[in-house]
């Protein structure tokens, strides 16, 4: 297939004239030329039409599609009475389903891939992986959740079950990975997780150095204090993954946002991605986001909707919400707060995301990666110094003409 049009390959300088074939589901060939791209093959796109990078969702929740703007709760009410009972709907049989739903709202939007969370039951993972193999195959980092404690049985039971096995079944999802899946050992948070799930949690990405993990960290306080009583032994809420050693250069760590400074310092140290969920942080008001201390330290960092804390399945408003939050920091409490430009924003949701979750061949317009690309359709006005900020701000899936998935055409509608 051949796509010709305006290429974005950095949003930090204007889109160039030019075409790329894809062969194999990758980026055979890319032309920053006007020349004339080969007419023996299938094409699409034009001299009008903009080529960018599909983008990255660096944290989500699929069995929570259906439960967004669900508001008034603080976090830990909100997953008592929301998300417990919609993940043991998605146990009971409404995985496969709702998976296809998820991935649906997705792609409408441009998502072409994604690391998320599963709930606590095996059975339903497999499923969940099952669809996102199917054709269009987004890219995924995923696996079950695993939890222990302080909910409610039904979202327990399987690790309780694994505990009392002889030898133990894997905390994760065995067999499962191939070259657009990947599976993530992922416990929820330390409130779910007893102290021998977080120990078995890191035994395991001891075995397996080249693990990813997943999970949420001091998101909101009254969390931060029920984290203190269940580990009275801990510094703070960081110094108990790091007991258990799940603080490495491959764990995902949603949220930050009630972080101090030794925290802050610790996980630079460890070398692990901080997840910034903004549009979850404002509908839960778990406080802002500070990304000053991300930048001072140079801690890795990534960028997620959090579906469905995040009421917003677009990646490009979640750039804008990250930016947003910095604008507020800077007024309130921090004059001097680095605040985003567009290009920046726009260069998380594509290439930043996809090399903080190890995908260095997406998320990006290059010969040799993987052909994941939106054809979008632009008023001509919007061609100016300012591209990049109008795409953002003005976003709307109905500037998608094309979404390529793994270099096939892909239609949500037909999900």
């Amino acid at each position: 297939m051949i796509v010709s049009g305006m290429l974005l390959t950095d949003p930090d300088r204007p889109p160039a004239p030019g075409w790329l074939r894809i062969h194999d589901g990758r980026i055979a060939e890319l032309h920053e030329t006007g020349d004339r791209p080969p007419d023996d093959q299938q094409h699409v796109g034009g001299p009008n039409r903009l080529i960018v990078p599909g983008f990255i969702d660096a944290h989500n929740h699929p069995p929570q599609f259906d439960v967004i703007g669900c508001d008034g709760l603080s976090l830990l009410e909100w997953l008592d009475r929301v998300v417990y009972p919609v993940e043991i709907w998605w146990g009971r049989g409404a995985a496969a389903q709702m998976m296809r739903h998820a991935i649906s709202a997705m792609l409408s939007q441009g998502t072409v891939g994604f690391a998320g969370l599963f709930t606590s039951h095996g059975q339903s993972a497999h499923e969940a992986v099952n669809q996102i193999l199917r054709r269009p195959r987004l890219r995924a980092l995923v696996g079950r959740i695993a939890m222990d404690r302080n909910a409610p049985d039904a979202l327990t039971a399987e690790d309780h079950w694994r505990a009392n096995h002889t030898p133990r079944p894997s905390v994760t999802l065995p067999d499962a990975e191939n070259d657009r899946v990947g599976i993530s050992v992922n416990p929820r948070f330390a409130p779910a997780c007893s102290e021998e799930l977080l120990a078995e949690t890191g035994w395991f990405l001891q075995e397996n150095p080249g693990a990813f993990l997943q999970t949420h960290l001091a998101e909101t306080g009254p969390e931060c204090e029920l984290v203190k009583t269940l580990f009275p032994e801990d510094r703070d809420y960081t110094s108990v993954y790091d007991r258990f050693g799940l603080l490495t250069p491959r764990s995902l760590l949603a949220h930050c946002v009630q972080l101090t400074d030794p925290e802050w310092d610790l996980i630079a140290e460890r070398g692990s991605v901080v997840v910034h969920c903004p549009t979850a942080n404002h509908f839960l008001g778990a406080g802002l986001f500070n990304f000053d201390a991300v930048r001072e330290r140079e801690i890795r960092f990534a960028l997620g909707s959090d579906i469905a804390a995040g009421p917003d399945v677009s990646m490009p408003r979640v750039a804008c919400a990250m930016i947003d939050t910095t604008k507020m920091r800077q007024a309130t409490v921090a004059p001097h707060a680095h605040i985003p430009t567009p290009a920046e924003a726009w260069r998380q949701i594509t290439e930043g995301n996809a090399d903080a979750l190890g995908w260095t061949d997406s998320g990006r317009l290059r010969t040799n990666a993987w052909a994941d690309l939106l054809l979008l359709r632009v008023p001509e006005s919007w061609y100016d110094e300012f591209l990049v900020g109008r795409l953002i701000y003005n976003w709307s899936p109905a500037i998608i003409e094309h979404r390529i998935v793994a270099g096939d055409l892909a239609d949500p509608a037909t999900i």
